[in-house]
């Protein structure tokens, strides 16, 4: 479709080539899925915008008429040799939406604001260790999946339709999951344990929604190695402490019967992590994490839990517990916290050493894995995809919070002011750039878009560190103003940047922006969208499409 935008740019079209099956749609795409008319190209009313209002369709990039798909080349080609300023910038081929399924937080339109296009309602992430913080979920696939109450479910991000439920038995735990809001929740397999203690079995979901025969557990693999959580790429987790109690030295730690800790705690048992297949139980690997020196604010067992997670009665338990561990497991990671237990270890069974004390551990987009200290006193350590470590980035180095680039590095460090610029292997990129600029947002082609005081948002260049453009946001969008505001979410359709801002007084807003130019595309009120319930949603963007998740259900925007 041609359009001519305002301000004398070019004038683009949105074509998709024609790699489409017999009803001339893309792959992955059905003619239903597209706005009734195309609407005229000189800016007047555009049918699918009236219906968007109505949600009576789940619009995708604009199809451009099949006669009109030979001319891209051809214009392209006019474009270069004449300078007419004819341009093909929002050419989105089958390949491209293909491409952006594959970025993580990755949408295919955020040119236009959003409305609710279905609703799910229902309980989202309920049983399981991870249940108590919040409504957990994952990526499978292209399907959003999650527990909710005796089933597991996965629903189509494009109608919200029940892709498959699988009924599950009794205190059913499934995983690997995560917060919509927070980590990579993409997972291969589902593996859920369900049952009685003594009486607990697994099994592993495929995408497809086939599940393998269930497997009952031997309760004396449980004496002997820990109590049973879902793993990555179809394993059981189990871990205990190992080692005499005598090797525990609890220094000068001590809790009040009120949970606050101090002091620090000297030594104590190391923790054993082992991965068995969920089908044969055969042993897949296994990985001993050292003690580490702690605060005792670590071994408060009330925060912390248990041994492997397990929740302690705060009336009749001393908090101070140097046996408290539990951990965070993703599909490319787990994660180990508690007294003494700071480790990270990859789904291949790799520990990850060299890692600062606390120091939170990622996995990169783009491949390997990155631990940041708290702050930009501590240096960050980067690993490749098998755990090897790379090279040691002074300060606070994180990803954006959104790639669909090479995987630039910003680092914050307190030596030198402003920012600095790395490789995703650590390689020092450009140094010294910005020095109020204060997060890292959405890496987007050629353009590396952060937060800054102000409050504004800013395009660096990812080359050069030059800044391209500066969008003012002191402004939210309801017009109300904020001294700061920060980034809670970040998405793109590989132009675009979608950021989820909040300010001091927890106003919620949607702010889309074009990379290239730093031009607003829209805003909004993230309330406006989800009419009124936003306080308790996180976004996801599953198979190019945009969800909302709360804990009573989901949403798909478009």
């Amino acid at each position: 479709m041609g359009r001519d935008p305002a301000g004398g740019h070019a004038f683009v079209f949105d074509l998709i080539d024609d790699d489409t099956g017999g009803d001339g749609m893309p792959d992955g795409l059905a003619r239903s899925d597209l706005p009734r008319s195309e609407g005229p190209a000189d800016g007047g009313p555009d049918d699918a915008s009236e219906l968007r209002d109505g949600a009576s369709v789940d619009p995708v990039p604009t199809v451009a008429p099949r006669w009109l798909r030979p001319l891209a080349p051809v214009a392209a080609v006019l474009a270069v040799v004449l300078g007419t300023g004819f341009a093909l910038d929002g050419v989105r081929t089958a390949e491209q939406l293909d491409r952006i399924r594959e970025v993580r937080g990755g949408v295919a339109d955020l040119s236009d604001p959003l409305a609710e296009r279905w609703a799910w309602d229902g309980a989202v992430g309920t049983g399981g260790f991870e249940a108590y913080g919040g409504s957990q979920v994952a990526m499978l696939s292209d399907l959003l999946v999650f527990v909710s109450h005796d089933e597991l479910l996965a629903l189509e991000p494009a109608s919200g339709a029940e892709a498959w439920s699988i009924p599950l038995g009794d205190r059913p735990d499934c995983g690997p999951t995560g917060h919509p809001g927070g980590a990579d929740l993409t997972t291969a397999s589902v593996v859920c344990l369900q049952g009685a203690p003594e009486e607990r079995e697994v099994m592993v979901v495929e995408p497809d929604g086939t599940a393998s025969e269930p497997r009952i557990l031997d309760p004396a693999d449980t004496r002997r190695y820990g109590a049973a959580r879902p793993g990555p790429d179809g394993t059981v987790l189990r871990a205990q402490r190992v080692g005499e109690t005598s090797a525990v030295d609890l220094g000068d730690a001590v809790c009040s019967p009120t949970g606050d800790c101090t002091g620090t705690v000297e030594s104590g048992r190391d923790v054993v992590l082992r991965a068995e297949d969920a089908v044969t139980g055969a042993e897949r690997w296994s990985v001993t994490a050292p003690f580490e020196v702690t605060p005792a604010a670590d071994c408060n067992a009330w925060q912390s839990g248990g041994p492997w997670g397990e929740v302690s009665d705060p009336v009749s338990d001393d908090p101070l517990q140097p046996d408290a561990f539990g951990a965070h497991i993703s599909g490319d990671l787990v994660a180990l916290h508690g007294c003494g237990a700071n480790a990270s270890v990859t789904s291949d069974g790799e520990l990850l050493p060299g890692a600062a004390p606390r120091a939170g551990v990622v996995a990169l987009g783009t491949g390997g894995y990155l631990a940041s200290g708290i702050d930009s006193r501590t240096d960050t350590v980067v690993y490749s995809a098998d755990g090897e470590v790379l090279e040691t980035v002074a300060g606070y180095a994180v990803e954006a919070a959104v790639v669909d680039g090479a995987g630039l590095l910003l680092s914050w460090d307190k030596d030198t002011p402003g920012v600095h610029a790395y490789e995703p292997d650590g390689t020092p990129r450009w140094d010294a750039r910005e020095s109020d600029t204060f997060q890292f947002a959405a890496e987007v082609g050629e353009t590396a878009v952060v937060l800054a005081s102000g409050p504004e948002v800013r395009g660096l260049d990812v080359v050069t560190g030059d800044r391209r453009w500066v969008l003012d946001i002191a402004n939210g969008a309801d017009g109300e103003s904020a001294d700061v505001r920060f980034l809670f979410q970040a998405f793109t359709d590989g132009r675009h940047a979608l950021l989820l801002l909040h300010d001091e007084t927890g106003r919620l807003d949607l702010v889309s922006l074009d990379t290239v130019s730093g031009e607003l595309a829209w805003d909004v009120p993230i309330a406006d969208v989800l009419l009124g319930r936003a306080q308790d949603a996180s976004l996801v963007a599953v198979g190019g499409r945009l969800l909302a998740v709360t804990q009573g259900g989901v949403r798909g925007l478009g």
